[in-house]
């Protein structure tokens, strides 16, 4: 009987390389292991996202181990940070914006637990590569609140009827990945490597990514309670300013860049489909209609 390998790590420092890196070393330890398919592609899949995970949310030095025990294989990252890791569920088909998802549809079970100086987030899977295709379970949200809308001097109540919700979703899933990209573009322009990020795309997170970070869940719940009772569309409530609107369609431009930046290669985050370019326009849209000319609320399309 062969002799179990002993576990394999690697440091890695709180930067968007470490996510290269990572990958590259369980490449290595999976073959030199030779576990069968399709696991070293779901092993560096997982680590990726753990990895990302750990750069964009714990700030700090991360630790990545890979080891077997009995017939499966466990791959952690343990980093400094508390906070427990969050999984957000998109559609099953969403390409972007999965983070934790791709974790939770890929491994047989996961997890996270406290460590003195921190915490580990791990993942395990059967070394055989017998692992049945399964979506990450959605939470029931068929209650959830929503979201109370911020407060705004001289804002008005404006209504935004028959959203799709599928379509909504996907244009959340997009910006979750945008976002989630800009931010370890701001890590690597705080960090020695910033010289090398290209100047629209430097421009670009200042501009988008520090201004509008927090912009982007306002009704997240509200969208995911619908899809859990099985509505296709929803209809969304909110208050506005005229300098709400003013700041809506700054937010919309510094979209259409990103869009552009996707289309040249310098963002990894796939551009976004022409429906989702139409809903967040006709967001924007329906905002100043509403605020700026009275106007009834009219549903998309």
């Amino acid at each position: 009987m062969a002799e179990r390998p002993q576990p394999a790590r690697i440091a890695l420092p709180r930067s968007p390389s470490s996510v290269g890196a990572a990958r590259r070393f369980i490449a290595a330890r999976t073959a030199a292991w030779a576990f069968p398919a399709p696991v070293p592609d779901q092993l560096v899949l997982i680590g990726s996202e753990l990895v990302t995970n750990a750069v964009l949310h714990a700030r700090s030095e991360l630790t990545l181990t890979l080891e077997l025990r009995e017939d499966r294989v466990r791959i952690s990252v343990k980093d400094r940070s508390k906070a427990p890791p969050t999984l957000r569920h998109y559609r099953p088909d969403a390409l972007t914006g999965r983070g934790l998802g791709v974790v939770a549809a890929l491994s047989d079970r996961w997890g996270a637990s406290t460590a003195p100086d921190g915490k580990f987030v791990w993942a395990e899977l059967r070394a055989n590569g017998d692992h049945p295709a399964a979506a990450p379970s959605s939470p029931d949200l068929r209650d959830a609140p929503p979201n109370p809308p911020a407060a705004d001097p001289g804002a008005m109540r404006i209504r935004f009827p028959g959203v799709p919700v599928d379509g909504y979703l996907e244009l959340q899933a997009h910006n979750d990945a945008l976002f989630r990209e800009l931010e370890l573009v701001s890590i690597e322009l705080e960090g020695d490597d910033g010289a090398r990020v290209a100047a629209p795309l430097a421009d670009l997170t200042d501009q988008l990514y520090r201004r509008f970070r927090g912009q982007r869940d306002s009704y997240r719940d509200v969208v995911a309670a619908a899809q859990a009772r099985g509505e296709a569309t929803v209809e969304l409530e909110s208050t506005a300013s005229a300098a709400a609107v003013s700041g809506a369609r700054s937010y919309l431009e510094l979209l259409e860049q990103a869009d552009q930046l996707c289309r040249d290669g310098l963002l990894l985050t796939p551009g976004p489909s022409a429906p989702v370019k139409a809903l967040r326009r006709w967001f924007v849209d329906q905002m100043a209609a509403q605020v700026l000319g009275g106007a009834d609320p009219a549903p998309p399309g």
